[in-house]
């Protein structure tokens, strides 16, 4: 867990004197701030304010996560739980301790991880080593224990877990099969706990002619298949009114490739399915698909979909309700590949009519490999905080994908709802992000007082995007942008009553070539009486805010995508501020023309302050 860090450098008291025309100096004066830029060389932050990606990492993948509040839970709410793929069978180690041996257990699973921001994790499963899920020796699951997701079931305080597995080659039950081929022996589980931390317990069926534990989900016999139907990557959602949903991706088996894609259903309860609700949602590379419910054999897929961000596969669903419409999101193109990307389809049912928008209109929402910095950004789950959505995330450790190895690590980043052209809702990500982001003001107890602020711009358009909460990654969004084309910008911000500053975050442009290398000056005025230490001044001032050099190498022109310069500072109260951002300071000065470059594109402004309370 990253330390809290305070800022490298405290309120200088030297002091230094800007004299203003026709003004008495005693009310003109100003003292000049030192600050830290909030990031130090060694990636270290302050975690009280800010987050980031890529510097302190969780290795792992498949991330399911959810929040529980202390109103749902006193003793385990106020955290995010995280839940990653992996087990004791699937490392190869054996449960040969006494306690093991005694409670019969065969195999754990899935560790567990608790946050207050999404940034900062600490291991927190009940069992040995983190895991959360108990698998017990007559139990029907072996092993590939992937993709776990976890509820709380609000009718009975009870923790679900929903996971994959693949079930024992020769477990000797009827209904299950015994391919040599452990894909085609892949079931859905259902495992539950009173805790979110677990230890969570299979549930099952017992069959009949054997008395052995069976899936409590069975597509077989659920939808009368001749094989067994292998599915994965299962996800629950509530709807507004309790209704409770699985979707999963059907996977490849020996059989039924032809229906792989995003399927859903409908739950009679937390872990048995209403089969006459088997639906098909999304199929790879179609704009649509559809099959009769319960139907499964009987699918059918739409035109064409051109995005050439999507591939040959469509998993990972999560679903997410918003104005009345359903908004399934999913993994794109396969897991090792470093295309690996979030997409989503919307609809106004939950288990029919799903349409997949255009690039134009809104996907992919998450897509590592289109910048340069980050690849294989996908399977992930969508949490609330507050009115902020956040996305939790894996993504390779290296560039160079699975070839240079399967490691993968958790990142998260927030997502918006955008209007595209059409007039509709899409999802839209702020990342993948490498770089320093603000904290939700529910974790950190600082708001974004930019938002609050009335704001004036001395030339340049679109500074209602200045404190929209969007960052230009893709196309839907890529406009949302403020932009001057030749001038100095000032850019001034004014509150009705005085406020609490102790960071300013400024991000860059998406595009290096519209893109600042410095904030010239950042002035603040002092509210009276509040600043007692420096009470005779009226401003505070800071001078040359360079973007940070681990956001981009002059040399390569290699840019991390809206990063923010970031002054950070002790607490000062004030009732405005103005930036000033001259034309001349651009990260790239010449064309390859040699022509020189102004343009400037500012991303989002954030002014960090305590909450009022």
């Amino acid at each position: 867990m990253k330390k809290s860090l305070k800022p490298m450098a405290m309120l200088l008291t030297v002091l230094l004197c800007i004299c203003m025309s026709g003004c008495d100096i005693s009310k003109s004066s100003a003292v000049l701030l030192d600050y830290s830029t909030g990031l130090g060389d060694d990636l270290q932050y302050n975690n009280k304010l800010y987050g980031m990606n890529c510097s302190n990492d969780i290795e792992g993948a498949d991330p399911g996560c959810f929040f529980v509040s202390k109103d749902e839970d006193p003793e385990y709410g106020g955290y995010y739980y995280m839940y990653k793929s992996g087990s004791t069978a699937d490392e190869g180690v054996d449960l040969i301790d006494d306690f093991c041996i005694s409670n019969n257990i065969a195999t754990t699973a899935y560790r567990c991880y608790r946050s207050k921001d999404l940034f900062t994790w600490e291991l927190a499963g009940a069992m040995h080593d983190g895991y959360s899920l108990v698998v017990k020796k007559d139990d029907w699951a072996e092993k590939c224990f992937w993709a776990p997701e976890v509820i709380r079931n609000s009718k009975d305080g009870k923790y679900y877990l929903y996971f994959s597995a693949s079930a024992y080659e020769n477990w000797g039950v009827s209904c299950m099969s015994s391919s040599k081929n452990e894909f085609d022996r892949l079931y859905l589980g259902v495992a539950v706990s009173d805790a979110p931390i677990g230890p969570f317990y299979v549930i099952s069926d017992k069959d009949s002619a054997t008395g052995k534990n069976m899936p409590t989900i069975n597509f077989h016999t659920g939808c009368n298949t001749e094989y067994n139907w292998a599915a994965i990557d299962v996800s629950p959602f509530f709807d507004d009114n309790g209704d409770l949903y699985l979707y999963f991706n059907k996977h490849t088996d020996d059989h039924y490739d032809a229906m792989m894609g995003v399927w859903g259903m409908k739950m009679k309860s937390a872990f048995e399915p209403d089969y006459s609700t088997v639906s098909y949602l999304a199929a790879p590379g179609k704009e649509t698909a559809s099959s009769v419910p319960g139907k499964i054999d009987e699918v059918k897929k739409g035109n064409p979909y051109y995005d050439a961000t999507e591939s040959g596969i469509n998993e990972a669903p999560f679903m997410l309700k918003h104005n009345n419409k359903y908004y399934l999101t999913y993994a794109s193109n396969g897991y090792g590949q470093s295309g690996y990307s979030v997409h989503q389809a919307i609809s106004d049912k939950p288990l029919e009519g799903f349409k997949k928008p255009s690039m134009e209109e809104g996907n992919p929402v998450l897509n590592g490999s289109a910048h340069g910095y980050m690849n294989g950004t996908a399977h992930h789950a969508i949490v609330k905080n507050g009115d902020e959505y956040w996305i939790v995330y894996h993504r390779h450790n290296s560039l160079q994908g699975v070839s240079d190895g399967w490691d993968r690590s958790i990142c998260a980043d927030r997502v918006n709802f955008v209007t595209n052209s059409e007039g509709t809702d899409v999802l839209s990500a702020n990342g993948p992000s490498k770089c320093l982001q603000w904290l939700p003001c529910s974790v950190s107890g600082y708001e974004n007082l930019a938002k609050s602020a009335d704001i004036t711009v001395n030339t340049g358009e679109g500074k209602e995007y200045l404190t929209d909460g969007i960052l230009p990654f893709y196309t839907v969004t890529q406009k949302k942008v403020y932009s001057e084309k030749k001038k100095d910008v000032v850019i001034s911000l004014k509150w009705d009553k005085p406020v609490s500053v102790s960071s300013v975050m400024l991000y860059n442009a998406y595009d290096i070539y519209s893109a600042y290398s410095e904030i010239a000056k950042i002035r603040f005025k002092l509210a009276k009486n509040e600043n007692k230490k420096y009470e005779k001044y009226k401003y505070a001032v800071i001078k040359n805010v360079e973007f940070p050099k681990q956001y981009w190498n002059s040399e390569t022109e290699e840019y991390i995508q809206c990063s923010p310069a970031v002054a950070e500072f002790n607490s000062l109260t004030v009732t405005s501020l103005e930036i000033t951002i001259n034309s001349d300071d651009r990260l790239i000065k010449e064309d390859k023309m040699g022509n020189p470059l102004t343009s400037l594109n500012l991303s989002e402004l954030v002014v960090l302050g305590e909450a009022s309370k």
